[in-house]
């Protein structure tokens, strides 16, 4: 009997996984045409098309098309390891650390998902649907910055004279996806160079002596 559980929890386990592939496949390939031509001239079967699964599974695994847009926002944070980050860094009674975080946060956004978050900033220019998803990310990182700022503030670790409002501007301004893009892509350096270097100049700038 136990042998028996446990081979239909292993079934389970891997229809699970199989499924979540499934979903990460079908957002990833409804982002690609999104960003490649437009929200409106992309149909549920052109997605389907590009993900190798029949138009039911879209709407089985996801949703509809409008979904698929939010859809794409919780997924990136999920491929680039936000969540289990977001909750160390409200955890951390470490000042460093917490801008370390904050700033490791925003490398793994960036080297991972930069592709996908470029592709979408250029859509959001003319298309509207992308557009709004992208001001909700864009949103996301302004939150997640003021977040940070805010656990400085908590350990009592803020520089005198900033307060809440300055670090968390400063922490949305050093880690946008424009700062990282123009170290690692227009001057070359490498992602460790970038979050060294990011994280160390933070520190300088926001933490008490």
């Amino acid at each position: 009997m136990k042998v028996a559980d446990e081979q239909g929890g292993a079934r389970t386990n891997r229809r699970q996984l199989q499924a979540a592939q499934t979903r990460r496949d079908i957002i990833l390939a409804a982002t690609r045409l999104f960003t490649r031509q437009g929200y409106a001239h992309t149909s549920v079967t052109d997605i389907a098309r590009e993900a190798g699964v029949a138009v039911q599974t879209i709407y089985s695994s996801v949703g509809s098309k409008a979904r698929l847009v939010t859809a794409m926002l919780d997924e990136v944070d999920t491929i680039a390891g936000i969540p289990p980050l977001a909750a160390e860094l409200i955890r951390s009674t470490d000042a460093g650390h917490v801008i370390d975080l904050q700033t490791r946060l925003t490398r793994q956004l960036n080297e991972r998902c930069q592709e996908i978050l470029v592709g979408l900033r250029s859509a959001a220019q003319v298309d509207q649907a992308i557009a709004a998803a992208y001001a909700d990310g864009h949103a996301r990182h302004i939150a997640g910055a003021r977040r940070g700022a805010e656990r400085l503030a908590e350990l009592g670790a803020l520089r005198p004279g900033t307060d809440v409002d300055t670090a968390a501007v400063a922490l949305s301004a050093f880690l946008w996806l424009d700062t990282w893009v123009q170290l690692t892509t227009d001057h070359g350096w490498s992602f460790d160079r970038a979050e060294a270097w990011l994280s160390s100049s933070l520190r300088a700038l926001l933490l008490a002596e």
